[in-house]
């Protein structure tokens, strides 16, 4: 059975590796936890993008497709902001209105997230 040991649980029990490579090793770390802070900001925020995007469509309809009887239209995007991974990131939150063109109806993804979407201020 193999024993699984940390960089540092090693390098205390052995000073073998020379400090430039400690030091490389180190920074190696704080890019992977760097990369993978952006991975995960990435991909949450597609997964936000896709459900906000299914959202309307469920209450719109196909798009590109005709629907006289329809109660609502797209309205384009509008500017917001999340909280992702401890930062502020800007998103693209799609609209929609009435089919009367007067009301904005809201997405309950926007309001209901656990990260909220705020339009900047």
């Amino acid at each position: 059975m193999r024993k699984t040991v940390s960089v540092a649980q090693a390098t205390k029990q052995e000073s073998v590796l020379p400090e430039r490579v400690q030091e490389a090793l180190g920074e190696l770390v704080g890019a992977a936890r760097e990369g993978l802070l952006a991975l995960s900001v990435g991909v949450g925020l597609a997964v936000l993008g896709e459900l906000m995007e299914e959202e309307v469509e469920g209450v719109v309809g196909p798009k590109g497709r005709h629907n006289p009887e329809r109660s609502a239209v797209r309205h384009g995007h509008e500017a917001g902001e999340v909280t992702l991974g401890g930062r502020r990131v800007a998103v693209s939150r799609p609209r929609a209105r009435g089919a009367d063109g007067k009301s904005e109806l809201g997405l309950s993804t926007s309001r209901t997230s656990p990260i909220a979407i705020r339009s900047p201020a």
